[in-house]
């Protein structure tokens, strides 16, 4: 009866995102990088106000590296989670649209590879055995032909378990790091790097101290050469809210300098979560449900029960912001400048 209900209600969750599509007679027209948005400075600034941000759980973005393709992330409650797209065409960009291969189960948490050629996300799709949606999150991964995205392959079991796995970022050497709760972790979720090597995926280890500890740790970016790490961690001592962005240094010696929080110019007394840095290098994406001051008029949404379902009374509404990605150079220790 769970299964039916949530599956009724991600059909719900489709319509009023095709609605509200369709129904975008407004749409401004936007050309160029970044849907031609002003770049950030070293404060954080709503990324698309009204067209990307719209207060209703914008939880993670990502472009392409050719910049004319994006993914959002839409949902902060477990069955509603899909994949949007957005892409930029002669005319401009079109308005947000489910993503071909999202919309029927839980879809989130994801990434491209460095190259551009791989997207990676987290779903609790069937996979080969089985018909029925899972219990967890399992990390798969789409291939880019010139056809287009392929059709969606399950990571093997050097990544999966029978626990939650998700949110893939993939080093240039093809090292996968992803979240896990799997058993024999230090904390509640921890952060483990599946080492790629003889032309596959080693059984995922974990990467240990500093980076993981007894509290939570989760959302990994790594750097393309893998020379840092991006993360969010939950009620640290030296945290600003309930979730904070950290970034830790790999050191010559290939272990980690100690996690610093990006500083309260990025974390605030709510949580931020979700760090991306653009294929540039010159932006970092994040999501915050942090309140704000200003309005700002947003493409109408439509069946009130889904914008209810998307809204979370206990964290409040996601947006996605940008800041000059400075901010990751600014915090690394002289003796690795």
């Amino acid at each position: 009866m769970k299964s039916k209900a949530e599956f009724v209600g991600i059909i719900f969750f489709v319509i009023f995102v095709l609605s509200s599509c369709t129904q975008q007679h407004d749409f401004p027209v936007l050309r160029g990088p970044y849907l031609g948005q002003n770049p950030p400075g070293m404060t954080p600034e709503l990324f698309a106000p009204g067209i990307i941000s719209r207060g209703y759980s914008e939880q993670q973005i990502a472009f392409t590296p050719d910049g004319r393709e994006l993914f959002l992330w839409l949902g902060e409650n477990r069955p509603y989670c899909t994949i949007l797209c957005m892409n930029e065409t002669e005319a401009g960009w079109i308005p947000l649209q489910v993503a071909p291969f999202s919309g029927k189960y839980v879809d989130m948490k994801f990434s491209f590879s460095p190259d551009g050629k791989r997207f990676l996300f987290s779903s609790n799709r069937p996979h080969e055995t089985s018909r029925s949606p899972k219990d967890n999150l399992d990390i798969w991964t789409m291939e880019r032909s010139p056809k287009g995205w392929g059709e969606p392959k399950r990571f093997d079991s050097a990544v999966n378990t029978g626990h939650h796995d998700y949110y893939p970022s993939m080093a240039e050497n093809g090292n996968l790091y992803f979240m896990s709760d799997r058993e024999g972790g230090f904390g509640e979720d921890d952060i483990y790097c599946a080492a790629f090597a003889g032309g596959k995926l080693t059984p995922a280890r974990n990467i240990g101290p500093p980076i993981n500890t007894s509290l939570n740790e989760g959302d990994p970016f790594i750097a393309p050469d893998e020379s840092y790490v991006l993360f969010c961690s939950r009620d640290r001592k030296d945290g600003f809210g309930n979730n904070d962005l950290y970034i830790c240094y790999r050191k010559k010696d290939g272990t980690w300098t100690r996690p610093q929080n990006l500083g309260k110019e990025i974390n605030t007394a709510a949580e931020e979560v979700c760090p991306v840095l653009s294929h540039d290098g010159k932006y970092l994406f994040f999501s915050s449900n942090r309140k704000q001051n200003d309005t700002y008029p947003a493409i109408p949404l439509t069946l009130e029960r889904i914008e209810r379902a998307l809204a979370n009374p206990g964290n409040g509404s996601y947006d996605i912001y940008w800041v000059d990605a400075a901010v990751i150079d600014n915090l690394k220790p002289e003796e690795l400048q």
